[in-house]
């Protein structure tokens, strides 16, 4: 375990391990009874995309070398060399676990009609539209970029995917995957990801699978039963993947494909854009697209019927 300064704000890190919200209660990292579950289970995810979110200045060096690469004042600090991307959640991928969560919790649908419904309860950082690191949302299928990853950097073998360790913030549990090719023995200390099991995530199938524990970042409360509400921030928690990257790396991704994965978000607090960006409106990330879509000639498709 190591505390350390990060996003202005300190954090504890647990290396080489994936802690769940109650193993982090027992060491005492969270208080107990904080979070206060609608549900008897842990929500299970199963989620085939995964993206990557960036400022005005990364989308342009991202379409400048067509593909990822870690920032170089990053690299020149001696930052470990990582492409950083989170579950993209669908509300697709939400229904669906939330189905698969009454059917198994209620399975004769007599106490399911009591559950609040789906809006009220997936609401934390993690099943939001708005993103914290820039107005650019890059989203790809994992198993889309493991290929790219595969071809570009491991000879065509498969990438080794491990769990890295788990970040606490103040009210913010990260769990990170790291992906590296077979001759990169930085991580033989971690733990390989598991395909199936008890754990809080892993891959299979070209999909990870995340059993979630805390998807409401904030719910209301009664003080004593009075009409007097109150808001309640939890503990949230949510799956990062890091790709592994040497120094002059690039992950290639052909520019047109580019212009295909990549959509406009609005930025949410606390803003972690890095410098130079800043935070823009709506109107003016999509002038910026659009004025990057001209000068390189990319005309999207029509949408068929």
């Amino acid at each position: 375990m190591a505390n350390q300064k990060g996003r202005y704000c300190e954090r504890t890190t647990f290396e080489r391990q994936h802690l769940s919200l109650l193993d982090l209660e027992d060491l005492g990292i969270v208080k107990k009874n904080l979070n206060n579950p609608i549900y008897p289970e842990l929500v299970e995810f199963r989620v085939e995309k995964v993206s990557h979110v960036t400022g005005e200045s990364g989308l342009r060096a991202i379409f400048k070398d067509s593909g990822f690469r870690q920032p170089p004042d990053l690299a020149a600090n001696a930052q470990h060399n990582f492409i950083w991307w989170s579950l993209a959640i669908a509300s697709d991928d939400i229904s669906s676990a939330e189905e698969h969560l009454l059917t198994s919790s209620f399975p004769h649908g007599s106490s399911a009609q009591n559950q609040p419904p789906i809006p009220e309860y997936f609401t934390s950082k993690a099943f939001q539209e708005k993103s914290a690191y820039g107005n650019f949302r890059f989203t790809f299928s994992l198993k889309e970029l493991l290929w790219h990853y595969s071809k570009q950097f491991c000879y065509g073998q498969s990438p080794v995917l491990r769990v890295y360790e788990t970040v606490f913030y103040k009210k913010e549990i990260q769990y990170t995957v790291v992906v590296h090719p077979r001759n990169v023995n930085l991580y033989d200390d971690c733990p390989r990801l598991p395909s199936r099991g008890d754990g809080v995530c892993g891959y299979s199938d070209g999909a990870m699978w995340w059993r979630c524990q805390a998807p409401s970042e904030a719910s209301m409360k009664r003080f004593h039963g009075s009409v007097d509400d109150y808001k309640v921030y939890n503990v949230w928690d949510h799956v990062c993947v890091a790709f592994h990257m040497e120094p002059g790396w690039v992950l290639h991704v052909d520019w047109k494909r580019l212009f295909n994965r990549v959509n406009v978000c609005e930025v949410s607090y606390p803003q972690l854009l890095r410098h130079p960006d800043t935070p823009l409106s709506s109107n003016d990330a999509e002038d910026i697209l659009a004025d990057l879509r001209a000068a390189m000639g990319y005309r999207p498709k029509p949408q068929t019927m």
